[in-house]
C-alpha cells in the first residue's frame, strides 16, 4: 500500500513539470507581457522568483557538501516550477477574462 502511494506521489510531481512543458507557449507568452508590462505579477511572486533563481545559481548555500547541496537545489529547483506553473495558469485565465470584456 506504501509503495502505491509513493509512486501515485512521484506520477503526481512528474505530471506537474509536464504539464508546466506542455504550457510553455503561454509561459513565454506571460514572460513577454511582463517584459512588455501588459501583465503584472504580484510583489512576493517576483520575489520568490528572483531570490529562488539567485540561490540556484550562487554557491553560497550548501554546494560544498555533495549531495545535500544538490538535493535544496533541487527542491528549490522544484518550488519555483510549481510557482510558474501556478503564475501561468493565472495569466491564462487573466487573458480568457480579458477577451471576454470583464
Amino acid at each position: 500500500m506504501i509503495q502505491k502511494v509513493t509512486q501515485a506521489g512521484r506520477v503526481k510531481h512528474i505530471h506537474t513539470g509536464f504539464q508546466l512543458i506542455r504550457n510553455r507557449k503561454s509561459m513565454w507568452c506571460m514572460i513577454k507581457d511582463i517584459w512588455r508590462g501588459h501583465y503584472k505579477l504580484s510583489f512576493g511572486t517576483s520575489l520568490l522568483l528572483v531570490l529562488g533563481v539567485l540561490y540556484i545559481v550562487l554557491p553560497f548555500d550548501f554546494d560544498w557538501i555533495p549531495f545535500i547541496g544538490w538535493i535544496d537545489d533541487g527542491a528549490v529547483a522544484f518550488f519555483l516550477i510549481k510557482l510558474l506553473q501556478k503564475e501561468t495558469s493565472r495569466y491564462v485565465r487573466a487573458k480568457v477574462m480579458e477577451r471576454k470584456g470583464f
